[in-house]
């Protein structure tokens, strides 16, 4: 299990490497190159949102210390991350994505930065749904209900591992990631949007540890799980050839221009 991480990244951009050789902009194209497959994709991660009406195990497994809950760093930690991090970071990404279309000459570039926000959608929807899946399952406490051999009395108490509000933000990193290793052209606005995500990720670990509600492992785990569930998503939206309003060589000729032609005559 311990290489199930790198392994899936692996395959994940083998699936995706054949589509970067192809020329014209990295525009993902519906899941598995058809309509019905991002139907299926949209339908598989909306339903692992079931997950949340699992019933909270409550195990004995502790944090890994007591601490004192924060509620500013929380409040603050609710913003960088979970569904108001995750909002900031589709509104930032789809900005950025439209930026990069437009740049490579894609027509209509904000409408078609919409399939790339749909995809950053799936994978924070599921993403979340594993994670929901995963915490009802270990039931660990968190560190501002841990008291040396004991935790509280409620299951929010118990809903620990993995931190929720890490793991959407990253799996958009994880989606943003992998277009970013296939991209064609000017690759600074996916970069950028990348940065975001990365930076989100970092500073809601941060601050979900600071606010006492998670471990270090809880929130390395949040990041993990996003990632891999990201790139993996992102790997199945193959590249497909975007026709551009300009193409690379000699612009055309105006109509009816001529060439000019010198001659030279020794008749006299």
């Amino acid at each position: 299990m311990r290489y199930a991480a790198p392994l899936a990244c692996v395959c994940a951009l083998a699936w995706s490497a054949p589509a970067a050789a192809q020329a014209g902009p990295a525009a993902p194209d519906w899941a598995f190159g058809a309509p019905a497959g991002e139907v299926a994709v949209v339908a598989a991660c909306t339903a692992s949102l079931a997950t949340y009406l699992l019933p909270q195990r409550r195990s004995a497994w502790g944090a890994a210390s007591s601490e004192e809950r924060n509620e500013t760093l929380g409040l603050a930690s609710d913003i960088t991350g979970a569904a108001a991090g995750t909002l900031l970071q589709l509104g930032s990404g789809y900005a950025l994505e439209g930026s990069y279309l437009a740049g490579a000459g894609v027509p209509h570039p904000f409408s078609r930065a919409l399939r790339t926000s749909l995809i950053e959608l799936e994978a924070a929807a599921l993403s979340t749904g594993l994670s929901s899946m995963i915490k009802r399952l270990s039931g660990r406490c968190r560190p501002r209900s841990w008291r040396t051999d004991r935790c509280g009395d409620t299951d929010l108490d118990f809903d620990a591992f993995p931190s929720g509000h890490t793991t959407p933000v990253a799996a958009i990193a994880g989606v943003r990631l992998n277009l970013a290793l296939r991209t064609t052209g000017d690759a600074a606005p996916r970069l950028g949007a990348l940065a975001l995500a990365e930076a989100a990720t970092v500073v809601t670990m941060a601050l979900r540890i600071g606010a006492g509600a998670h471990s270090w492992q809880d929130v390395g785990a949040g990041m993990i799980l996003g990632h891999v569930t990201g790139f993996a998503l992102a790997a199945i939206h193959p590249i497909q050839p975007t026709r551009t309003r300009f193409a690379a060589g000699a612009l055309p000729q105006e109509p009816g221009a001529e060439p000019a032609i010198v001659t030279w005559s020794w008749a006299f």
